[in-house]
């Protein structure tokens, strides 16, 4: 009787011990990072079955376990990779918003400032000055185009290099994973399946680590080990095996890049699957902001240099010159990434461009031209020579019987090869070639009015253009066109303010409007302008250019898309920031609940601390009162 009290008071000492080691263990590790709180779990030993009855034999340590939620487990990382995401995200966005809206560096203040300029040459269009002016706003312009191109090269930078010290981190995370699964796949065996906590506690650490760097999945096993998967189920550790991450160029562009999966000696493209995190925020960010501001960009660099070079080429200068180009004129260049023959590309139609790069692919007999923002196919054979396709000609005509594919990014350099082309005051165009004049004999109240040149051939009208109304036909008769004569039908009623279009060989398209209740022979003549140099006409066209509905299919001007772009980018910042706020408020819930439940807790441990010393010392007396009855059994005998 005696041994079994003495072994139940033992079975104590040794149970107590160990919940008061654990109990220890939890205080030490209070402000450890990723600790779960302990628990020890204890059991009755098998009783003795006695004449009595069954008599306890003590308490046994069941298992040392952790106090673990895997649900809230699960929400803590999810919240944590969503947080992260969104923190990446707001970073780069806001560098992007803080510039463009910026009235020093961004684009706006400096378009209004080049068209005042402009304005200032039209109200005095012999200034010297004043067209220096101009020159100097167009200067200006080709400066904030470098360096909002230079911004976006360099955030290129910053987003490949995150990427790149992010998967390097990815990846040694997944190692340091795989190496923890085996041991304790090895602790979890020697100890007879009991859970190695310590170590279990250090591979979550790793996880709730690697869910700040992206979406993760995991998979435990009956052997103790776990296994992760990213992306679209992509195995990043299986047991004690580990894949690595990577970048890799992007199709052609030295710039861009992908997130390639790596196992063995295949490489599998995720980019898109790698949502959640620093890298998720990363490339949502590049995807949403930077590229299509990049292309918006290069829309508004395409549009501004194509119009005004074109307005400025119909009108002459000082010297009675045509117009040279006022900027560099835009060009396509396209990408070839198969095959030997040449493709050539230009822009015909500047507000039918989009900022969609597109993929171009030939067999020999046919062509396919796909708009790769929402994959529309235009299609046809190359025996046309050229097709146009959202403002640009596609001119196959050199392309032979091989297969050919290329990429082309219409609007995605145009920034950075924007540059201001004229270098002379003088040779501002401000002026145009051509005068209208009535005949004194006229006795109606007829006009021309509102003259436009298109596609200006020379600088001087050789002959003079007349037109001659017959009252009767109810039309002008026009001669030193082609195909004159032409007759151009006017019903004063009817086409009053109407605009018409002549051509005149070697020169140029002449359009006007047609006013007024002309008399019977009355005449008018459209003649060079000779010695013109006070005109203005031309730079006030080129004045309009700032309000016109220039570009997106003649919906919207200079201004309004960069004004688009300045504000989807605020709108996705504010956007982030708003949603960032909301998610750190449910991590910050979700962490308070997880603490909770694996947290430890001073005061309790402390109680906790205070009860098995307690116990202990009681289990102590249990000893030392069966030694007692030990020595009266002896006495006894003796």
């Amino acid at each position: 009787m005696a041994g079994d009290l003495l072994l139940t008071g033992l079975s104590g000492l040794t149970a107590f011990r160990n919940v008061l080691n654990t109990t220890g263990q939890n205080i030490a590790n209070v402000a450890t990072e990723g600790y779960s709180r302990q628990l020890v779990d204890l059991q009755a030993q098998n009783p003795q079955l006695s004449g009595a009855g069954f008599i306890g034999s003590g308490v046994t340590t069941a298992t040392v376990s952790r106090a673990y939620d895997s649900f809230l487990t699960s929400q803590f990382r999810s919240s944590s990779s969503a947080s992260s995401e969104l923190d990446a995200y707001l970073s780069f966005a806001t560098q992007v918003d803080s510039v463009l809206a910026n009235q020093n560096i961004g684009l706006s203040s400096a378009l209004q400032d080049f068209f005042n300029a402009v304005q200032a040459v039209a109200d005095d269009p012999t200034s010297i000055p004043a067209r220096q002016v101009l020159m100097t706003e167009g200067e200006v312009i080709e400066n904030r185009f470098g360096s909002l191109d230079r911004l976006f090269n360099e955030l290129t930078s910053q987003i490949n290099g995150a990427l790149q010290s992010n998967l390097i981190e990815i990846n040694g995370i997944s190692k340091s994973i795989a190496t923890l699964n085996e041991k304790i796949v090895l602790a979890t065996g020697l100890a007879g399946g009991q859970p190695p906590n310590d170590l279990l506690d250090q591979r979550d650490r790793l996880i709730d680590q690697l869910s700040e760097l992206t979406n993760v999945n995991t998979n435990p096993q009956e052997n103790g080990a776990l296994n992760v998967f990213i992306g679209s189920g992509q195995s990043l550790v299986l047991g004690s095996e580990y894949n690595t991450l990577a970048l890799q160029q992007k199709g052609f562009d030295p710039g861009a890049v992908d997130v390639v999966f790596q196992q063995g000696n295949n490489s599998l493209v995720v980019t898109q699957f790698m949502t959640g995190g620093e890298v998720g925020g990363t490339l949502r960010f590049r995807d949403e902001v930077l590229d299509p501001a990049i292309n918006s960009l290069g829309l508004v660099a395409v549009g501004l240099s194509f119009a005004v070079n074109e307005q400025h080429s119909n009108g002459v200068d000082l010297d009675g010159q045509q117009g040279l180009s006022f900027f560099s004129q835009p060009v396509v260049s396209p990408v070839q990434l198969s095959g030997t023959d040449t493709l050539a590309a230009s822009f015909v139609d500047i507000s039918a461009v989009t900022t969609s790069d597109y993929n171009f692919v030939s067999d020999g007999t046919n062509y396919t031209i796909t708009r790769l923002s929402d994959n529309v196919q235009t299609t046809g054979l190359l025996t046309e020579n050229s097709t146009i396709v959202d403002g640009v000609n596609y001119d196959f005509s050199a392309l032979g019987a091989g297969a050919n594919s290329y990429r082309l990014r219409p609007t995605r350099e145009a920034a950075s090869n924007f540059n201001l082309a004229i270098t002379e005051a003088r040779d501002i165009a401000a002026a145009l070639p051509v005068v209208t004049q009535a005949s004194a004999s006229n006795s109606g109240s007829g006009s021309i009015t509102g003259i436009t040149l298109n596609n200006l051939a020379s600088a001087s009208l050789t002959a003079n253009v007349t037109l001659d109304y017959d009252a009767t036909l109810q039309q002008y008769t026009v001669n030193g066109v082609t195909g004159a004569p032409l007759a151009l039908a006017y019903d004063p009623a009817v086409n009053n303010g109407d605009s018409y279009s002549v051509n005149v060989a070697g020169f140029g398209d002449i359009s006007f409007s047609l006013k007024g209740q002309p008399a019977d022979g009355d005449s008018f003549s459209l003649q060079d302008n000779a010695g013109g140099v006070g005109d203005n006409r031309n730079m006030l066209l080129l004045a309009g250019l700032q309000t016109n509905n220039t570009l997106s299919a003649g919906t919207a001007s200079f201004q309004d898309v960069y004004g688009q772009i300045v504000a989807d980018v605020g709108r996705r910042t504010q956007a982030a920031e708003v949603n960032g706020s909301a998610q750190k408020g449910l991590l910050a819930q979700t962490v308070s609940s997880r603490a909770s439940a694996s947290g430890v807790n001073l005061d309790e441990e402390a109680a906790q601390l205070i009860r098995f010393q307690q116990a202990y010392q009681a289990a102590s007396q249990v000893v030392l009162t069966s030694r007692t009855v030990f020595d009266t059994l002896i006495g006894v005998f003796r």
